[in-house]
């Protein structure tokens, strides 16, 4: 010190400098004294010392300054200057050197710059207390000489460099503390005040610095930008060093909230300068303050919605300053939930409100925040506890993802919108984003404070990602619904104020002044008086103090308030016995009795009130349970009071109908239950699924037969479902059953007994109709047995109760093989046989960080999927700003020239982030969110597309855009032959192939962009491998090596990539044994060693193209094996369903969404020839052969996969390509071979009918030509050949295919249509189908096909002609005798037909004929309607014992009587004879009842219809009189045979016979009275026969009879001459006549004699003659000599009703 004063003393010559001379001498003499040390205080050596420094600081000389400047630091470096005692104020050691510099800002430069250093220097001095307002005060000094000379480029640094490192140490003092405390004691925030001062001393130093900073950056808001800078970076560096413990300290948040947010964000954009302003939503385009903050539109989740068209004003280091503090702020006060609207507001600023270009900087440092799993916990975590009643602060509504979706959106925008830069800046912050969330997955990256925050609440968090799907404008939407609805009066606040409940910040004033505006809802009308909205407010500060902050912090709790106050009335009413209410079916008691009403209206009342609002609450669309059952329950309940008085007793009786049949129904859902439980035990004790899956069978089939033959089985009369009830649906919902006790007992239901979510039993009831089953089911019985399944644990009692060794058995595994359980976790949704974890243990075994990281990256993940897959799938789709090109930039020759490494670096970085996205989301268990990842990566890998759908559609989605640029791409590098393919597609391709089973296991929308690759692989095979040039033509890219580019073929990447992938497949994916040598990766990364850094030489040789495609096609085929083999069934049935309409797209213009029979082909058909190779038919085709031969599915797996493919098979079978067709043929073929010969089919089930559907379909559409039907007929006669045994349920439908053949054209005759008489058959080989089923020993299959069997084999009586020949039985067979070949044979199995139901009529125990019993309903109904009179059907049921056996052999007789008159004319004597025999045998087996019931019924009638056959055309019976009077002859034979037989054999046959007798003559009648002579004479002596042969027999009333028949003969034969002799009197002359007038109608007076002779002799041929006498025609040239027409007009009294009465003649009707 000594030497430095010295030093000044020697320099300081001139009287100019005279005072510091002094001083200095003055010092030195202090200092040289011996007792110094002991005598003089440290501050007062200091002041001696420091007055020579100051002056010579002060006097302008930089010398002396610069000696000044250098004592000081030795001052400060000293012992005896520095005191370790406390001094009076002015005396401290800070305050005397500050003192000595105030004259710093009038200093030039370098000496500022050391001044800043001594300033410095003081902070670390060992005494020296680091408190606020010391702090402040270098501050003043820093300031004040910044303000003077911030232009000076050094000074500038180094005052901020200053102030930045003391503000940091001051807090990184008190931050040290924090965390010892923090370490020290957990439970910090309550133990904070009793640790002494210091930590809350120091609290609120830092505070204190941090106001006045913020006061002074606000007084600087319209000051220079080098200044806001200054106080930023200030702000920044406290900030920064501040522990995240600060959010507890309730002055940190309030300092926060009121005047820093708002200063930064009037900095970043002050709306009032901005005169640029624009609406994000173009609502308002104002540039008031109302457009940036009060005119929040819902679907901005409260954000303002104003933004600048123009560049923002502020320079780029104070903006930069202003996103790291946005970033320290999220650190800070991010988790605490009264600060997110805060942050907001200023997110808000930093990433929407500048025009998308400019986002890039923010973007970046954006980046630091989203890649680190801290910060997302802080941005989007749950929030920390608060303390004081801030918790209630922000409605339950508001997403903890706000902000990070505010952020998302800022980005997405500016990938958009904003360039190339912002594009590839979003898309690296994305993928960063992406990497930060697979870390969390891991379980890394959180601390246990956070991880045990996370477990608390692991239910919000899933839920909230459920909810998130649905858009946030929704759920508001529903708020402002549900309050209309609950509140019983209209409140204030509802109508007046629609906002979203927010504190937004605003710009008020042009000072720029800010305020804080609490956009609430007001809850009454006296706050509404003295609320916020308030002139006042645009008084600026000054309302300020009047805005108590809980009240505005609070408010928003009104519409917590109106979310939960009605809902408990809802929950009790639920719970008040839902059993009987809401879930009982619409009959129950209370609709009948009276005694209910007063119970019911109540309830229903509450109900209709409440079932809306918690329709809306349960967030479902559709109508829920409770409201759809009681609405019509409540509506019945609104009709008057006496209504139930004054109901019909028809509607009584119906509605106690209805309850008897309920009621037996739920009867029969008990018995079931009952007998499952019974089998339970046994099944649990059975070693594999093979034998479970046959139990259950068994167990269905026999409960089947024994409803079936139960007594009082259909109650004789009423037709219930049981009269249907078939095994296959019991056996399907006996599974449904079980599936539900399982989840039930899974979910700890038994023994808690929550109430039932509303939406269970819909599951259930869609659960058991969708299983591809024909369900026959009542609802009752399903309600049913979904309670009874509620109401007891079955395999609880059966002894399962959930312990591991009982999840590996049998039973539980097929069980949990439907459907997995709904596990979404990965391996979840695939065979217990594939997946290595069972459903059941998955949950179990990860520790608390894994779990909670899960959770949290999956809640991101769901929240933000939307903005993640638009800004990846930018660069793609080239949208982006300034880009034209897309994915097709990087293919060829285009890339080379344009050599833009940003684009190509952002593109494959995009395709990177895809694959990282699709396997984390599959990787979290959302795989459901996967399709829009897998669609993008189909889109950029499968470059090649079709030309004619390029023209055909406009694009309109992202997709076809992608395709459209790439196509034009393609077609300019037409140059460069073959395929081009870079190596990201490659890359991309595998990645879809190798994750493609499991995200489509989860969700089945994403197989149809994994089917797409898979179709581009084949055609990209195809292409090369079918030319066999030498040089195949296919090339594949590598995309440039420069520094520094993200290239995708780093070895690292690459290294990185192939670990990420087997750990994602793990070893659940890898089971299967890998086919080919080398993976992709590999591959790729053989061929870019040794390669030049030049674009062009990166084509690769044709050869590793060949692997490269090889692996590719290899890989896609085990993805079709493993999806059928490891696929659980509902993931299965997804599958399946998306290939279905992958297949259909390729085959037909246009894809339905349905999955059962059409009448009609889906749409126009598309030609295959370009995909012949990759057809998805084939792979449809087998994928069902697969399933079908795998021993590990169930039977219920096979049934659900069938009636998914063979609706499409059909439609393929109909396709007009024969090699579509003939494949699909031969699919069906297969799949029934394979079925029919492994599995033998028990009783009741009805499968096989399933399986030989198509068939049936085939055929019946006759959409298919003549080969695809041979191929059909050919099929099923190999199938009747080898397993006609195992055909069992499916001959239904093959006779009704069989029943469709056609003969085909005259020149050519189908095989199997012609008997081979060579080989010594006599009849064609279709014969040996019926010959087959007639010889089947099961009587039950023959009693279920026999009407089919019926109707097919009439098809060959009736003759198989193109055309139905107009019924008139003429038609001209088909090829020459072939007609009755086939004729012959049938009409013989028709008559076998009839004896084996003789011979089953006689067993004591018969078969069910269900065809039968569905045809006599209507007869059963007509019968019970009204009873009969003639007593015929009494007789009947003597017969019929509801077995349905009678009504099939009634169709056997009625079809071959209505054959008789309609068959080909040849076939109709045959079949004549076979009739009458018939007729004649059962009158011996079921009984002359039967027999002169199928004489009066079927026989008489149907000989009545032939006769009205001719339509008055006489010349029709020219050629059928013949037959007609065979058949007439042979009748009355019969009935007079029946009359001699029968008439005195029973008393009780009288009343039949005269019935038979009346029907009989009255026949006669009509056939006397035809004009055509054969006919009438054939009536008149079929009459006389009659009588003559059983008149010796008839009693008095067939007398009586028969005289009026005779009587009715005459009347009609004699009725034209009687009219004609009425006309006239006898003895008149009179032309005219007296009673009428006759007129001649004629067209002209004719022009000659001979014509008038013509027309004469053709009036007098009408009047005297037949119709089939008179000559057929006049001469040609009097044509018009026949349109005379002789009219008799009777008189006008009598006509009959007042018109004139025409008469063609006296002809003989």
């Amino acid at each position: 010190m000594e030497e430095i004063l010295r030093k000044l003393q020697r320099d300081a010559s001139g009287s100019k400098y005279k005072a510091i001379k002094e001083s200095c001498t003055w010092a030195l003499e202090t200092l040289g004294g011996l007792d110094t040390v002991v005598k003089i205080p440290p501050h007062l050596l200091r002041e001696k010392c420091l007055l020579p420094l100051q002056l010579a600081l002060e006097s302008k000389n930089v010398k002396l300054a610069q000696h000044a400047l250098a004592g000081m630091q030795k001052l400060l470096s000293e012992e005896r200057f520095v005191s370790m005692e406390t001094d009076s104020d002015e005396k401290q050691l800070l305050n005397q050197i500050l003192n000595a510099v105030k004259v710093t800002p009038s200093l030039n430069e370098d000496l500022q710059v050391e001044v800043m250093k001594v300033l410095l220097c003081i902070t670390y001095t060992p005494t020296f207390d680091m408190n606020g307002s010391a702090v402040l005060k270098i501050a003043e000094v820093c300031i004040e000489t910044y303000t003077c000379s911030c232009h000076q480029r050094s000074i500038n640094t180094a005052v901020r460099a200053t102030l930045s490192q003391m503000l940091g140490d001051l807090t990184l003092q008190l931050r040290q503390r924090q965390e010892n405390t923090i370490i020290e004691n957990p439970d910090a925030p309550q133990e904070f005040r009793s640790q002494g001062l210091t930590v809350e001393a120091l609290c609120d130093d830092v505070i204190s610095v941090l106001a006045v900073l913020c006061e002074k950056l606000q007084a600087s808001i319209n000051d220079s930008q080098q200044l806001q800078l200054l106080y930023l970076e200030c702000i920044l560096s406290v900030l920064s060093s501040s522990s995240s413990s600060m959010h507890l300290h309730r002055g940190f948040t309030d300092l926060i909230w009121k005047s820093l947010c708002p200063a930064l964000v009037v900095i970043l954009g002050n709306p009032i300068h901005d005169k640029t302003i624009t609406s994000a939503h173009s609502t308002s385009t104002s540039t008031s303050m109302e457009s940036d903050s009060a005119s929040l539109g819902v679907s901005d989740h409260g954000r303002g919605s104003g933004c600048s068209c123009t560049a923002p004003t502020l320079s780029g280091p104070v903006a930069r300053t202003i996103y790291y503090l946005a970033a320290e702020l999220v650190r800070l006060v991010g988790s605490v939930d009264s600060m997110k609207p805060v942050l907001q507001s200023l997110y808000h600023r930093v990433l929407l409100y500048p025009p998308p270009q400019h986002r890039v900087e923010a973007i970046k440092i954006m980046k630091e925040i989203l890649g680190s799993p801290q910060r997302l916990y802080d941005l989007a975590g749950p929030s920390s506890i608060e303390s004081e009643p801030r918790k209630r602060s922000i409605s339950k509504r508001k997403s903890h993802l706000d902000l990070l979706k505010l952020i998302m959106d800022g980005m997405t925008e500016a990938c958009i919108k904003g360039g190339i830069e912002a594009c590839y800046a979003a898309v690296s912050c994305v993928c960063t984003l992406l990497g930060a969330l697979d870390e969390l997955s891991q379980g890394k990256g959180l601390n246990d404070t956070q991880v045990q925050q996370l477990l608390l609440r692991l239910e919000e968090l899933r839920d909230g990602a459920e909810s998130s799907r649905d858009s946030m404008e929704i759920n508001e939407a529903d708020f402002r619904w549900q309050r209309r609805v609950l509140s019983s009066e209209h409140t204030p606040w509802e109508s007046g104020n629609e906002r979203s409940p927010d504190i937004s910040i605003s710009v008020t004033t042009d000072t720029g002044q800010t305020t804080l505006e609490g956009e609430l809802g007001q809850t009454t009308p006296e706050d509404h008086k003295n609320g916020l909205k308030s002139p006042a407010i645009q008084e600026g500060k000054g309302t300020m103090g009047k805005v108590s902050e809980p009240e505005a912090i609070d408010q928003p709790d009104v519409v917590q308030r109106s979310h939960t106050v009605p809902y408990p009335d809802i929950t009790n009413f639920l719970s008040v016995d839902c059993r009987t209410r809401s879930y009982g079916s619409r009959y129950s008691e209370s609709n009948f009795s009276v005694d209910d009403q007063d119970l019911s209206r109540t309830e229903f009342d509450s109900c209709d009130q409440y079932s809306m609002a918690a329709e809306k609450d349960s967030g479902r669309s559709d109508v829920s349970d409770i409201g759809s059952d009681n609405c019509s329950l409540a509506d019945e309940e609104q009709t008057p009071r006496d209504y139930i008085g004054h109901r019909s007793l028809r509607t009584a009786a119906l509605s106690l109908k209805l309850l008897k049949n309920q009621e037996a129904d739920q009867h029969s859902a008990r018995l079931f239950i009952q007998s499952l439980e019974g089998l339970l035990p046994r099944l649990l004790a059975l070693s594999s699924v093979e034998e479970v899956d046959s139990a259950l069978q068994n167990f269905a089939s026999t409960f089947c037969s024994g409803m079936m033959h139960s007594p009082g089985f259909d109650g004789g009369s009423s037709l219930s479902f049981q009269m249907l009830m078939n095994a296959d649906s019991l056996y399907t919902a006996a599974h449904c059953a079980l599936l539900l006790n399982l989840k039930l007992s899974h979910g700890d239901y038994y023994r808690k007994r929550p109430t039932v979510a509303p939406g269970m039993m819909k599951e259930f009831m869609k659960q058991v109709q969708t299983s591809g089953v024909l369900m026959v089911f009542s609802q009752a019985w399903l309600e049913e047995l979904y309670h009874q399944v509620l109401d007891r644990n079955m395999l609880g009692e059966a002894g399962y109760w959930g312990s591991p060794e009982d999840n590996s058995l049998p039973l539980i595994t097929m069980l949990t093989d439907i459907d997995g359980l709904e596990s979404s976790a990965i391996g979840g949704q695939l065979m217990a046989s594939a997946s290595v974890e069972s459903p059941f243990t998955q949950s179990r075994r990860l520790d608390d960080s894994t779990v909670a990281g899960v959770a949290f990256a999956r809640y991101i993940l769901v929240g933000c999927w939307k903005n993640l897959i638009d800004t990846l799938s930018t660069p793609l789709t080239g949208r982006m700003a300034g880009s034209s090109k897309g994915l097709a930039f990087i293919l060829g020759a285009e890339g080379i020239k344009e050599q833009n490494q940003k684009e190509r670096d952002a593109i494959c970085m995009s395709l990177d982030g895809l694959r990282k996205a699709a396997r984390l989301s599959c990787a979290l268990g959302v795989a459901a969110n996967c399709a829009s990842a897998l669609a993008q990566m189909a889109a950029a890998s499968c470059v090649q597309e079709e030309k004619e759908e390029r023209q055909s559609q406009e694009p309109s989605d992202a997709l076809a855009q992608v395709k459209l640029k790439v196509e034009q791409k393609l077609e300019q590098m037409g140059k460069v032959q073959g395929v081009w393919l870079h190596t990201a597609h490659v890359l991309c391709m595998d990645a879809i192939l190798s994750v493609g089973l499991e995200m489509g296991s989860h969700n089945p929308d994403c197989w149809p962009h994994v089917f797409r690759v898979c179709e581009y692989v084949g055609t990209l095979e195809h292409t090369h491998f079918s030319d066999g040039i030498s040089q195949p033509p296919l090339t594949i890219h590598q995309p440039q090596k420069t520094s520094g580019s993200s290239g995708l073929l780093g070895e690292i990447e690459f290294k990185s990539s192939s670990q990420e992938q087997s750990l994602e497949q793990g070893p659940s994916l890898n089971t299967a044994p890998v086919v080919q040598p080398h993976s992709i990766q590999e591959l790729v990364r053989e061929c870019s060693r040794g390669r030049t850094s030049d674009f062009r030489g990166g084509s690769l040789s044709g050869n590793s193209a060949a692997k490269v495609v090889l692996s590719l096609s290899t890989q896609a085929d085990r993805l079709f094996d493993d999806a059928t083999d490891k696929l659980n069934l509902t993931a299965l049935g997804g599958f399946l369903y998306q290939l279905k309409k992958a297949s259909q797209s390729q085959l037909f213009h246009s894809v339905t969404d349905t999955v059962d029979y059409s009448l009609t082909m889906p749409g126009e058909v598309k030609s295959t020839q370009d995909q012949k190779s990759a057809l998805h038919l084939f792979r449809l085709g087998d994928a069902m052969l697969r399933i079908v031969r795998s021993k590990a599915r169930p039977l219920l797996h096979v049934m659900r996969c069938w009636s998914l493919v063979a609706p499409h098979l059909v439609e393929a079978a109909c396709h007009k390509e024969r090699h579509v067709s003939q494949k699909a043929v031969s699919f069906i073929h297969d799949i029934l071979t394979e079925v029919l010969t492994d599995w033998s089919e028990p009783p009741h089930f009805h499968f096989n009918e399933a399986l030989f559907r198509p068939f049936e379909r085939i055929m019946q559409l006759e959409l298919c030509d003549e080969d695809v039907q041979d191929q059909v007929v050919t099929s099923i006669g190999e199938l009747v050949e080898v397993c006609s045994a195992q055909i069992q349920s499916g001959w239904r439908p093959l006779f009704s295919a069989l029943e469709t053949v056609r003969s085909g054209n005259k020149s050519e005759v189908k095989e199997y249509l012609v008997g081979d008489y060579s080989m010594g058959k006599g009849q064609a080989p279709v014969f040996d189908v019926f010959e087959a089923f007639l010889n089947t020993d099961n009587i039950q299959v023959f009693a279920n096909a026999a009407t089919s069997y019926i109707m097919c084999l009439m098809k060959f009586v009736k003759g198989l002609g193109e055309v139905d020949c107009k019924e008139i039985g003429d038609c001209v067979p088909g090829a020459g005798a072939t007609s009755t070949d086939l004729c012959l044979p049938a009409l013989d199995y028709l008559r076998r037909c009839s004896q084996l139901l003789a011979k089953i009529y006689k067993m004591p125990l018969k078969p069910i004929f269900l065809s039968g019993r569905l045809a006599s309903l209507p007869r059963r109904l007509q019968e019970q309607s009204a009873s009969s009179e003639d007593g015929i059907e009494s007789v009947l049921s003597d017969f019929d014992d509801d077995t349905g056996l009678i009504e099939v052999w009634i169709i056997l007789l009625e079809q071959l009587t209505a054959a008789v008159s309609n068959c080909p004319r040849q076939h109709q004597p045959p079949t004549l004879d076979l009739l009458f025999e018939l007729l004649r045998d059962v009158t011996k087996t079921p009984g002359p009842g039967f027999g002169i019931y199928a004489v009066v019924h079927l026989l008489l009638p149907v000989m009545s219809l032939w006769l009205l056959r001719s339509h008055k055309d006489h010349s029709y019976w020219d050629v059928a009189s013949a037959n007609f009077k065979h058949a007439i002859g042979l009748s009355c034979e019969l009935v007079v045979e029946h009359i001699q037989s029968f008439l005195h054999s029973d008393i009780r046959y009288e009343s039949m016979i005269n019935t038979m007798l009346k029907d009989l003559f009255e026949l006669l009648v009509v056939c006397v009275a035809k004009p055509t002579e054969t006919i009438s004479r054939v009536g008149c002596s079929c009459i006389r026969y009659v009588l003559v042969t059983a008149g010796p027999v008839f009693t008095e009333e067939m007398w009586r009879l028969a005289c009026c028949a005779l009587q009715d003969a005459f009347s009609a034969t004699l009725k034209p001459v009687k009219d004609l002799l009425g006309c006239f009197h006898g003895g008149t002359e009179g032309f005219s006549g007296e009673g009428c007038q006759v007129r001649v109608a004629a067209p002209s007076s004719s022009p000659s004699a001979e014509a008038e002779y013509w027309r004469i002799r053709a009036m007098a041929q009408q009047v005297f003659m037949l119709d089939t006498q008179c000559s057929p025609k006049t001469p040609n040239n009097f044509d018009h000599a026949q349109s005379c027409q002789l009219i008799i007009e009777l008189p006008h009294d009598e006509k009959p009703n007042g018109h004139a009465k025409k008469r063609r003649g006296p002809t003989w009707c």
